[in-house]
């Protein structure tokens, strides 16, 4: 999670069910994600702040951005349970606004792979840690 250009949070879970595709598993992603701006936005309200604007997820499953998008594509969605839809609902109310973004650019792989050293350089300076090595 970032707020603004800062990363705020970042965590990993197993999830407690057996995804049949890997588009599955990008989608419960997004529901868990969903879940956690809705979190994030409250306690932001609670200290204070004001944040009316949607908030953006990032995905690099085109077709999990599709199925969050269209009610109606059944070949990939019949097996995806109905309380995960609530990424939908919440697309549509404009709280969050899915947007792709290439693997080749996806800032959590420096968290959950191994990179090589020019792609692990690039994302440390998105991330905008400047010497890992620095004292602190």
């Amino acid at each position: 999670m970032q707020l603004g250009d800062s990363p705020i949070s970042w965590k990993t879970k197993k999830q407690h069910t057996v995804s049949l595709s890997s588009v599955e598993a990008e989608y419960r992603s997004m529901e868990t994600t969903t879940c956690e701006l809705k979190w994030l936005k409250g306690i932001l309200s609670d200290l204070g702040v004001v944040h009316d604007k949607p908030m953006t997820i990032r995905c690099d499953s085109q077709t999990a951005l599709h199925i969050s998008k269209n009610p109606v594509f059944h070949e990939l969605t019949k097996h995806i349970e109905v309380d995960c839809h609530f990424v939908r609902d919440e697309i549509l109310k404009d709280n969050i606004r899915p947007s792709y973004v290439p693997t080749t650019a996806q800032l959590a792989d420096i968290f959950t792979k191994a990179l090589g050293k020019l792609q692990f350089e690039t994302f440390l300076g998105k991330l905008g840690i400047q010497n890992l090595h620095a004292p602190t």
